[in-house]
């Protein structure tokens, strides 16, 4: 593992997987100022002015003497012999930039901003990713003018990727579950013109194009009374076509689904046999094909789920809309939110009758999968045209949970000309649950305990929720063997 380093947040390091002290507040500013060139030479003058700045009566008595001993200090902290090294003039951290997460999180956000438009679910997870890597303000404690500059430029930085995060939701659909959000960010900045913008394009394809316009008289009035300004042109062109119902503002093709689990392990058998009934029956039968995926709590059948959706979204090109049951909402309400991501703008007051008619006029023609996930009677939320698919993710009853792992079940409906296919989730297979643990928790310490590693999967059920939260406990503490844990859930 070597050495890796944190600074967006407080400055931190780990030495294989451990946890380094850093120090003083003075021995931090150096660290992070060395980290910030990762394996170059930085001049000590360049040091110097970074930790006390220009002005020289603000350094210290010798500062190229406390220089040294701040750098002799890491050396020791860190505990790895060559990596902090004197060169003429200066000093060199000798790592990889991909050791420092600043530098992950870059490319990360620069790859995410060359994908956004023509693959915003792609750039949504690089930000996600990106974004994940913040624990608080950049530097957070670090003293001296660098880390202040580059604590304002990473906050700026941060927020820019913030910004196309929501972008990107916007441009898959999901301006319902990003609302919320916007609006409070357009009431902590108010001011700022493109977190209005997409406020605005959300509160209107949300079907509340009243409040959108009032947004934005709002904000044309305070930049006028506080800046002697005018809304910039990207937002006044926004507000026009809104105001005109203008074309171009509805998202006739949602891309709501989650992102994806990146390590799945097992389930080879339900993948092949889902994804080979939602690529034939679910785009060219007489009507729409229903897989459902039911197991006990921790089986893993919401993951399961959204894993198929993303194998086969190709094959629905015009669109995935996606619910999940623990979401604020009843039926009616998810109908109509899935009515606005196509493009449609359902009536004030309809019933569940009338916007269902107008959901399957919507869904006609068009191949759409939808994705829900624990959504209680989802009946109505079910395509009801062929081309259309659905994947649902459910509990299963007790007897379907002591099932476990039984054959699938076929239930045709010939008057609505659907076929809904069980599927049942049980606990993975024996090496299948010791994979999942190596993967999280390290291979290499699991194979050193096999024995304890096969009697903590079958102490979890071998049901993969349980199994990742175990293994996740272990990778979070080095110093526990799998005995260890073993022990405390036997307990």
């Amino acid at each position: 593992m070597g050495l890796e380093f944190a600074v967006l947040g407080p400055p931190r390091a780990w030495l294989d997987g451990r946890e380094r002290a850093l120090g003083r507040p003075q021995q931090r500013a150096l660290l992070c100022a060395l980290l910030l060139a990762p394996g170059e030479l930085v001049p000590t003058q360049r040091l110097i002015t970074a930790l006390w700045g220009e002005d020289e009566e603000d350094w210290p008595k010798d500062p190229v003497g406390q220089i040294g001993t701040h750098a002799h200090r890491l050396r020791r902290a860190l505990d790895r012999p060559g990596v902090l090294v004197a060169g003429p003039g200066g000093y060199r951290l000798a790592v990889a930039r991909e050791a420092v997460d600043v530098f992950r999180y870059e490319d990360e956000a620069g790859r995410a901003a060359a994908r956004l438009r023509d693959a915003p679910e792609e750039a949504r997870e690089l930000l996600a990713r990106a974004l994940g890597r913040w624990s608080g303000a950049a530097l957070d404690g670090v003293p001296g003018p660098l880390a202040a500059r580059t604590r304002e430029r990473l906050a700026a930085s941060r927020h820019a990727a913030v910004m196309a995060s929501y972008e990107a939701e916007l441009s898959l659909g999901r301006h319902a579950q990003v609302l919320a959000a916007l609006r409070e960010l357009t009431a902590a900045r108010p001011e700022d013109e493109e977190a209005h913008r997409l406020c605005l394009l959300a509160l209107y394809r949300c079907g509340r194009r009243t409040e959108a316009l009032a947004l934005f008289e709002a904000l044309r009035e305070r930049l006028d009374r506080r800046l002697g300004l005018d809304p910039g042109g990207a937002l006044t062109g926004l507000y026009e076509r809104i105001r005109r119902d203008g074309p171009g503002l509805a998202v006739p093709r949602p891309r709501q689904l989650p992102p994806d689990i990146p390590d799945l392990v097992g389930r080879g058998a339900q993948v092949r046999k889902a994804e080979r009934l939602l690529r034939s029956d679910g785009g060219r039968g007489a009507g729409p094909v229903v897989v459902v995926l039911s197991g006990p709590y921790g089986a893993g059948a919401s993951t399961l789920a959204v894993h198929l959706a993303h194998r086969v979204r190709d094959a629905f090109p015009d669109g995935q809309l996606y619910a999940r049951g623990d979401a604020p909402g009843t039926v009616r309400e998810v109908m109509a939110g899935f009515l606005r991501a196509l493009g449609e703008r359902p009536p004030e007051g309809a019933s569940e009758g009338e916007l269902g008619a107008r959901y399957r006029a919507a869904l006609a023609g068009r191949r759409v999968l939808v994705l829900l996930d624990g959504v209680p009677g989802p009946g109505p939320l079910l395509p009801g045209g062929a081309g259309c698919a659905a994947l649902v993710a459910e509990a299963a009853t007790a007897a379907g949970a002591a099932a476990g792992t039984a054959a699938e079940v076929r239930e045709p409906d010939t008057a609505a000309g659907t076929e809904t296919v069980r599927l049942p989730v049980g606990p993975l297979d024996p090496e299948d649950a010791y994979e999942l643990l190596a993967r999280i928790a390290g291979p290499d310490r699991i194979r050193r305990e096999s024995a304890a590693a096969r009697e903590l999967a079958e102490l979890c059920g071998r049901l993969p929720a349980r199994l990742r939260s175990a293994a996740a406990r272990l990778a979070a503490r080095p110093q526990w063997s799998v005995a260890d844990l073993v022990g405390r859930l036997s307990g």
